[in-house]
């Protein structure tokens, strides 16, 4: 699952033969597996584009002061509607327009170095924050996990904190690794090989194929590839990058069969204790899904549970996944560990992110939660991501100006779908940067690059990052504590 399309890294939308475009979205039923999936009506507000049906999911415990290490992502801005009602959260970001500071749910932003850029001076300011302010909770919701859980054992005795230790979060966060852990637990994936030089690249056959860098953030590390020529070009760039000079592993990898699916779970210490399924019914350009349904894949849980049990899993983490209805098998295609976007599981009444603050401050759960399979299932849509993904793709003013009069009159992908990132009921200000985006897509649709690029890389994990984090001392944090005891 990616959070923002990056520029120039196109992912094509027909990698699930089941996927529709924007504003025809397909009606799937009478299914082998008898999961049809019908059109639910929503309640409507009568704002017509942002159907609303609230989260009426009440915190089974006390409230909680809870610090999100980034505002600027869309897992941020969903993270809050499904924790603000209930507790008290404030946001870290180095943006100071991220779109975490427009909500009613945000107390407080503090503006801070950059994670992947500046990864010590990210640990102080968050060590003094912490010091001075008496949090419950440290919630990751983006790449911030992968440094955080190099320090956990640190973090974990000031503050309610739920990671996994860095080996196992290496073994999800990497492509090439979580590959290998398929291969260790016999699990369904595409065909795959390892390569590490231009000469291993060039000698890859049966065109198409994806090329995906172990490390990367929302689609800037992947490329598809179709023909020679596309091969020559994707070789280029990635020697220009130094990125084939046999210091880091690349992917390369079969098109998986089926329809782009998402599964999101919670793990207590290697134990499944919360799950959700969906299925993209619009994908954006990087590959996102920008349209959703709720779905059941029984066997997909199995899996999941199997991974995060082998790695001894603690915290969050979803799976992207292809799903064939004809064989009712999945092709798992890489991990994120971390909570992802929850509205949909929120409407399905799965609070994950609920799940996850509890988990951090302690409490035993034990009970496994997720969607009633006899509940119809859930549609939902970001609008401002098609719009994004549009402009991106080459659209111009007009056909923007049709996709929002769509949206406006819930027709074909919006008919009876809830917006996952602008709720006016819920929050009001989340209409904010839903029109600042849009307006600047009017009047420059080219705009999107610059919008994209700057967002994600408030956030990106890339191998140079990857590269810092591992060099930093390991008693890092624990010197930080200590110093700030002195003091």
């Amino acid at each position: 699952m990616l959070e923002l399309p990056a520029p120039g890294c196109v992912i094509p939308p027909d990698r699930s033969v089941l996927i529709s475009a924007p504003g025809q979205a397909k009606q799937r039923n009478n299914r082998k597996n008898g999961n049809s999936h019908v059109a639910c009506r929503l309640p409507g507000n009568g704002l017509h584009g942002f159907r609303y049906q609230p989260m009426s999911i009440p915190a089974p415990g006390p409230a909680l002061k809870i610090l999100m290490t980034e505002g600027s992502s869309l897992s941020a801005r969903q993270t809050l509607y499904s924790l603000g009602a209930n507790h008290t959260i404030d946001i870290l970001d180095p943006a100071p327009l991220c779109q975490g500071r427009f909500s009613r749910f945000v107390r407080r932003w503090h503006r801070c170095p950059n994670h992947a850029k500046q990864p010590q001076e990210f640990l102080q300011f968050l060590v003094d924050l912490i010091g001075r302010e008496s949090y419950d909770v440290l919630l990751p919701t983006h790449e911030q996990v992968y440094l955080l859980s190099k320090y956990r054992d640190a973090f974990s005795g000031q503050i309610g904190l739920a990671l996994p230790n860095f080996p196992a979060m290496q073994k999800l966060q990497d492509k090439a690794q979580f590959t290998r852990l398929l291969q260790q637990l016999e699990l369904p994936y595409p065909e795959t090989d390892f390569i590490r030089t231009d000469v291993e690249l060039m000698a890859a056959c049966h065109f198409p194929y994806y090329v995906k860098l172990a490390f990367s953030t929302a689609g800037c590390g992947v490329h598809y590839v179709t023909n020679a020529k596309e091969l020559e070009q994707v070789v280029e760039k990635m020697n220009v990058e130094g990125l084939l000079d046999g210091h880091c592993e690349t992917l390369v990898q079969q098109p998986a069969r089926g329809c782009q699916s998402t599964v999101q779970a919670v793990f207590n210490h290697g134990r499944l204790i919360a799950a959700h399924c969906f299925e993209a019914r619009a994908v954006g350009v990087g590959g996102m899904s920008t349209a959703r349904v709720s779905a059941s894949h029984p066997i997909v849980l199995e899996h999941v549970a199997q991974i995060g049990s082998a790695v001894d899993w603690h915290g969050s983490l979803f799976i992207d996944y292809f799903y064939d209805d004809e064989s009712g098998q999945p092709q798992y295609i890489e991990a994120n560990p971390r909570i992802g976007e929850t509205v949909n599981s929120s409407l399905c009444g799965v609070n994950l992110c609920e799940r996850l603050v509890r988990l951090s401050v302690g409490e035993p759960l034990d009970r496994f939660e997720k969607a009633d399979p006899a509940i119809q299932p859930c549609l939902t849509h970001s609008f401002m991501m098609i719009l994004i993904s549009m402009a991106l793709n080459g659209a111009g003013r007009w056909a923007l100006v049709r996709e929002w009069g769509r949206n406006l009159l819930s027709r074909g992908l919006y008919r009876d779908s809830q917006d996952e990132l602008t709720r006016p009921r819920q929050d009001y200000l989340s209409v904010v940067p839903l029109i600042w985006i849009g307006l600047q897509l009017l009047v420059l649709p080219r705009r999107s690059e610059s919008i994209v690029a700057k967002t994600v890389d408030d956030y990106a994990l890339p191998e140079s990052a990857v590269e810092r984090v591992h060099q930093l001392p390991d008693d890092l944090v624990d010197e930080l504590f200590s110093q700030l005891r002195k003091t």
